[in-house]
């Protein structure tokens, strides 16, 4: 299986959530810096559209230029209610990280949600840059 596939099927399970939200108790998470322990922790009954491997994420394409440079990520999450990006999830199973990791793809991704979104804590989807990937892919970052 390569990245796409796996990239697929997580589209293809998000899209089943958007309708059935409680789906999304199903897609857990893991080393998560907070306390959510599933997609629905982050994202709840709450709806969203899905933006898979497509530039239309970006909503203000000019702007970060320097630091989002045109990147597309695997999957974004946009919340219905305020029109923001909330989530973003990159897919890896043997690609490293784009660029180094301090300045890597996930960093420059939470840099770009935290310029272009608001905090509104329990009031929408939950900000957070995910990285699918198997558990032995952390320890060749």
């Amino acid at each position: 299986m390569d990245e796409k596939a796996v990239q697929n099927e997580l589209v293809n399970k998000l899209r089943a959530c958007q309708d059935l939200p409680d789906l999304l108790s199903n897609i857990s998470l893991s080393q998560s810096t907070s306390n959510a322990a599933t997609l629905y922790d982050l994202i709840g009954d709450l709806r969203f559209e899905l933006f898979p491997d497509t530039s239309d994420w970006n909503q203000t394409p000019r702007l970060m230029g320097e630091i989002i440079g045109g990147m597309t990520p695997d999957v974004v999450l946009r919340s219905v209610a305020t029109d923001e990006n909330r989530i973003i999830i990159e897919v890896k199973l043997n690609q490293r990280l784009n660029y180094g990791v301090p300045d890597s793809q996930i960093v420059r991704y939470f840099l770009h949600l935290l310029a272009l979104t608001e905090s509104r804590r329990g009031m929408d989807i939950r900000r957070a840059v995910l990285v699918a990937a198997p558990a032995e892919w952390f320890g060749r970052v």
